[in-house]
This record gives structure tokens, C-alpha cells and sequence, in this order.
């Protein structure tokens, strides 16, 4: 859709077309595991941040019987709405859980969750 974007230069509208599905919403979030030390009085004195991963949560209306429709549970996903910052930029996106969701007044629409690990393929 053409859109006019009018105030602060270099923001984003919309959402990248994905496979089998209109997208309706997309959020990624980067975390990290963490290990934090103590010391004799209880303070904190020091803190590891490891492991980082990324989870995406992708929405949509279901259009065919390819690409994120046929999202299932531990199975790699390729999603074109990803995020390449935040310290998880390459690794494979696997398939946490899927929720498909119908209504006598709605579209089938489909919900996907998945993990991004940055050290495997």
C-alpha cells in the first residue's frame, strides 16, 4: 500500500510479505541468559551475559498451504521479517509453537513462535 510517511526521516511502515500467509504482526525479541555474582554482603560484584537468542512471534491470515502455514514445532523456519541486530544477526530459526485460530465470522489465522540460535544452522 502507498504510504506517505510525513515528520522524522527513516521510519518504517509495514511489514516485509511472508509465504502462505498475510502478515498481520511481527515482534522479535533478543535476550540473553545472565549470571550475576555476589558478594560477602549479598551486592552484586559481577554479571556474565551468554547465550543470546532471539524469539519472533509472527500473525497472520492463512492464504495457501506453503511457507508459515505449514509452520510446525521443531522444524526450521524461514521468516522474511527477521531482525539483524540486537546481537543475533545469522543462525537457524526452529519452530517453538503454532496456534491456528477459526471463527464462523473470521478468517483462519495463524499464529507461529520460534527461537533464533545463532550458533546453529
Amino acid at each position: 500500500m502507498p504510504v506517505t510517511t510525513i515528520g522524522t526521516a527513516g521510519v518504517i511502515w509495514g511489514l516485509s510479505a511472508e509465504s502462505g500467509i498475510l502478515c498481520q504482526s511481527v515482534s522479535a525479541k533478543t535476550a540473553r541468559e545472565k549470571n550475576q555474582v555476589r558478594n560477602e554482603a549479598g551486592e552484586f560484584v559481577a554479571v556474565a551475559f551468554y547465550n543470546a537468542t532471539q524469539t519472533f512471534s509472527i500473525s497472520g491470515v492463512m492464504t495457501g498451504a506453503g511457507g508459515i502455514a505449514t509452520a510446525a514445532a521443531g522444524v526450521i523456519l524461514s521468516i522474511n521479517n527477521t531482525s539483524i541486530s540486537n546481537g543475533v544477526s545469522q543462525g537457524g530459526i526452529y519452530t517453538d509453537d503454532v496456534e491456528v485460530a477459526k471463527g464462523n465470522t473470521e478468517f483462519k489465522k495463524i499464529t507461529v513462535n520460534a527461537t533464533q540460535y545463532p550458533l546453529i544452522a
